[in-house]
This record gives C-alpha cells, sequence and structure tokens, in this order.
C-alpha cells in the first residue's frame, strides 16, 4: 500500500530523521538511476549526471567533470597537478588553447608560432629538436652523401603568466636541389642557400634551426636579423647540407662521399667528420659554438660562408656542395677544392649549427648533438617521430626532416572560490522549513559551514537563508562521498514557491555529487 508522505503522518518526534532517511533514499535511488527526481513531501534529489540541474548563470567557477560526474571548485579537473603541452610543427600546433602555429616561413614570407604561459604557471619546459640537413645528390651507388642530424637541446624556464614568446622550427634542408633551380622550401630563418641551384647537382640546404625566443621575431628571409642573442632562450642546431665529390686512385673506396656535419651540442660538428670544431676541414665547413660560427670551406675553386648569429652559411658559388645548418651560431657553408680529388677534404660537406640553453632564466639545460645523418634527442620520452632525421640513400637527394618544439608546463592545483547555484523548483505551497543533503568528497580537509556553505531560498534566488551542515557519516564504508546535511527556517524570507539551493565553497577543494532538497 502507498502512503502519501505528509506532515500529518510523521511521527513529530522522528519527522528531521525520518525526512533525512527520506532524502537519503532518493538519493540511493537516484545513484542506481532508478529516479532523477523525487517528490518527498516536497522536494528534489539531483545526482549529477549532467549540468541541467544547476544553473550556470547565476553559478561562478562552477568547474564541472563530466567523465565523473561532480562538481569541483579547483582550477584542474580532478583537483591534482595538470600537465599542459603544446607541440609545434613548422606549420601546426596541438594546443590552439595557449598557442598559435606558424605559417611555415619560407624565403621571402610566413610568420612563426608563438606561445603564452597559461595563468598560474611560473616555469616551462622548453624541448627542441633542430632540422636535418638535405642529402647531396648524384647518380652514385655510396651513401657517404648525407644531410646532417638535427640537435636536440632542452631546458627550464623561469617564467610568470600571460607571458608570450616566439617559437620557430625549422625546415628540413632541401636535398641536392633535383626539383629545379627556385628553392622553395622554409628553412625556419636558419639555414644556408647553395648557389647556385642546379637541378641534378649534389648541392643541398642545411636544416633549420628550432627554438624559443622572448620577443616577437620577424620571418625575415633566412636570416633572423637585428637580434642579439640573449634573444633566444633555448635553440637545436640543424644539421649540415650534404655534399658531393669523388675519390680517384688509391683511395676511390667509396667512390662518392660528401657528409654533412650534424647539428647540435655546444659547438656542431664540422663536414664530412664527426668532430665538434669551428675551422673548417678543407672544403668542408666548420661547426658553429656558442661565441661564432662555423669557418666556411675553402679551396681553389671557392670558398663557403661563415656561419652567422642563428643563421648557416651559404655554399661556395657552384654545384655539389652543401650549406651550413641553423643554429645558436650557424655551420659554415661548404667550398670547393677541385675534383677529382683523391682525399676526404673536398667532401665540401656543410656544417652543423650549435644548440644553446645559457639564458639566465634557464636551468637543467642540456643538449645533445646528432651523429652524422642521425639526430640528436632521438631516444627523449617525449621525440616524435619524422623528426631531425637525415638520410644518405644512395644518390636519392632526399630532403631533410623537419624540427620540432615541445613546451609543457605543471599546472598546479589550486582551490577556487566556487559557486554552484541550482535551476528553481516550483513548490506545491509556500514553504517555512527546508532541509538539504549534500554528498561530498573531499579533495582537501574543508571546514563545514567556513568552506562548504549550503543555503536555501524559496523565492527563486532573490533571498538565501543558510543551513548549518552537520557530518552524518560516509553514503558507503569508511570513506568516498560524505553525507553532509542541514536544516534552515525560511519562514522569515518574501513568499514564494520557487525554491533554489546555492553551495559556496571556498579555501579547501571538495567534489560535490549530489545535492537533495526537502521542504515543508
Amino acid at each position: 500500500m502507498t502512503t502519501k508522505i505528509t506532515d500529518a503522518n510523521i511521527d513529530s518526534d522522528k519527522q528531521d530523521n525520518n525526512a533525512f532517511n527520506i532524502s537519503l533514499l532518493g538519493f540511493k535511488m537516484a545513484v542506481n538511476e532508478g529516479l532523477t527526481v523525487f517528490n518527498l513531501v516536497d522536494g528534489v534529489v539531483d545526482e549529477f549526471n549532467d549540468e541541467s540541474g544547476t544553473d550556470e548563470a547565476e553559478g561562478s567557477n562552477d568547474l564541472y567533470c563530466g567523465t565523473s560526474d561532480y562538481y569541483i571548485n579547483s582550477n584542474t579537473p580532478d583537483g591534482g597537478s595538470l600537465t599542459l603541452s603544446a607541440g609545434f610543427t613548422t606549420s601546426s600546433v596541438t594546443e590552439p588553447d595557449t598557442s598559435t602555429a606558424g605559417t611555415n616561413p619560407t624565403f621571402k614570407s610566413g610568420t612563426y608560432g608563438s606561445y603564452t604561459v597559461p595563468s598560474g604557471i611560473s616555469s616551462i619546459n622548453i624541448f627542441a629538436w633542430g632540422a636535418a640537413g638535405g642529402q647531396g645528390n648524384r647518380p652514385c651507388a655510396s651513401q657517404n652523401m648525407g644531410g646532417g642530424g638535427g640537435g636536440f637541446g632542452k631546458g627550464t624556464l623561469a617564467t610568470t603568466g600571460c607571458t608570450s614568446y616566439t617559437v620557430v622550427v625549422g625546415e628540413g634542408g632541401l636535398g641536392g636541389c633535383v626539383a629545379g633551380p627556385s628553392p622553395t622550401k622554409g628553412l625556419g630563418g636558419a639555414g644556408g642557400i647553395p648557389s647556385p641551384c642546379n637541378p641534378a647537382t649534389g648541392a643541398a640546404f642545411g636544416g633549420g634551426m628550432a627554438g624559443v625566443f622572448t620577443c616577437a621575431v620577424a620571418s625575415t628571409p633566412i636570416v633572423l636579423t637585428g637580434y642579439t642573442a640573449p634573444t633566444a632562450i633555448v635553440i637545436a642546431g640543424g644539421g649540415g647540407g650534404g655534399g658531393y665529390t669523388e675519390r680517384t686512385g688509391p683511395y676511390a673506396s667509396p667512390t662518392c662521399f660528401g657528409n654533412a656535419g650534424a647539428g647540435g651540442g655546444l659547438i656542431g660538428d664540422a663536414g664530412d667528420t664527426q668532430t665538434e670544431q669551428t675551422s673548417n676541414y678543407g672544403s668542408n665547413a666548420g661547426g658553429g659554438d656558442q661565441e661564432q660560427g662555423g669557418q666556411g670551406g675553402s679551396g681553389a675553386s671557392g670558398t663557403g660562408g661563415t656561419g652567422q648569429l642563428f643563421a648557416g652559411g651559404n655554399a661556395a658559388t657552384d654545384s655539389n656542395i652543401g650549406s651550413g645548418g641553423g643554429g645558436y651560431y650557424g655551420g659554415g657553408g661548404a667550398g670547393i677544392g677541385g675534383a677529382p680529388f683523391c682525399g676526404s677534404y673536398d667532401a665540401r660537406g656543410g656544417g652543423g649549427g650549435s644548440s644553446y640553453y645559457n639564458h639566465p632564466q634557464i636551468t637543467c639545460g642540456s643538449t645533445e648533438e646528432g651523429v652524422q645523418n642521425e639526430g640528436g634527442g632521438v631516444t627523449q620520452p617525449n621525440y616524435v617521430a619524422g623528426t631531425n632525421e637525415g638520410f644518405a640513400n644512395p644518390g636519392n637527394g632526399q630532403d631533410g626532416e623537419d624540427g620540432y618544439v615541445l613546451i609543457t608546463a605543471c599546472q598546479p592545483a589550486v582551490a577556487t572560490s566556487t559557486t554552484i547555484v541550482s535551476e528553481p523548483f516550483t513548490s506545491t505551497s509556500v514553504a517555512t522549513s527546508s532541509r538539504i543533503v549534500v554528498f561530498e568528497e573531499n579533495v582537501d580537509t574543508p571546514t563545514l559551514n567556513t568552506d562548504i556553505i549550503a543555503s536555501i531560498s524559496r523565492d527563486g534566488g532573490t533571498t538565501f537563508t543558510n543551513a548549518t551542515l552537520s557530518d552524518s557519516g560516509y553514503v558507503t564504508g569508511s570513506s568516498g562521498q560524505r553525507i553532509l546535511t542541514g536544516q534552515a527556517d525560511i519562514s522569515g524570507q518574501p513568499s514564494g514557491q520557487s525554491m533554489r539551493w546555492k553551495l559556496a565553497l571556498a579555501n579547501n577543494t571538495v567534489k560535490i555529487h549530489g545535492v537533495s532538497l526537502q521542504w515543508s
């Protein structure tokens, strides 16, 4: 037999206890999805499955976690620290809320990316992989004309929220210029140019650097002009461009060679070596370091350009030569010693650019250079496949892989001042008293009626009366959701039949899983 619950048939000595039990029963039925709104004497139960029961316009900072169905007064969805990340390619970004992608700068136009530090962040971690140089191109079975692998650099930067930085991502060097005389591949403002760039020659571009700068950086053609060294925060050097020449006589194995120097490290590798040095090695250019660009390769038939701040040096004016990789200071461009030549001094490989992490606000900085065609930093846990590797396939003139920049930050959890207000519920009569049940879960350790304040209105939310909350134990067991109960006399409020509940949360983080409101 079903009996309507009214004031008349409830034992007045046990009325409060019975009302609480009925509210709890209604909530448990709601949790089991048997009921979402439960009429008591007059009342509602809202076990959160979505945000439909709350008034978003009236609430503030009421972050709702849709995966676990609760409200939380925190800047993070679970009340714990949150790792934020933004990854940059030459023309895309993984996190558009904090970042703007570049438009893949070419020699004449384009823009670099930008990153804005989220509010509340005091440091960011920067990871950069420089681009690889292009491979030399000749009809030769040798695998010794490869583009230099790009380097790797990282560091932790002390900063403040809302600060913006410029992100430069170098593009892989154009390999061998086999597509025609007009280079169209952007180098992120930091690679050299083989000149001339004739079809079917061994000439190859150096790879662009990758890095983060403290201010807006204009996308000038090739070279980042007008900027000083403190502008750079972290840089990963690009690999040099591969060259080409042939051995004769007793040194004719392999017949073709011209490997470029890899980028990265505090000093980039010289062309056709795994040696960190700024001086040239015959026609092979030197690598950049922390104070100067790599020396251009020399030779009787042409001398390559010296590497510059942020930019690789141009190759000598002829074919079969590699230009320097970009970097903090770029590698030099290769020269021409004359061919045929019986020694490796005329390999014509471009020098690798240097990395950098010595900005005064950087801590935990380090760098890793590439090794010949292999890029540096490829074993990093956050390495992105298809990044900063050079190639040495026989005679293919293959482009080097692009660079990449990753910025991460740890956002600490902070309790926020939050207000959650229900939608109005129409009562069947003008209520004079009301009881509220709150199903709450601790993240921190709140103080009832200070950090969690419950109040009730009968006039649609114009007037609220506080209900003094008490802890009535856990829903189940000895942990998890707590049952908070409170009662308020609302007879002094302006007369009305539009009921609302309100929760004000502050100081300590909690999760609110549901609310039951009863009135009579």
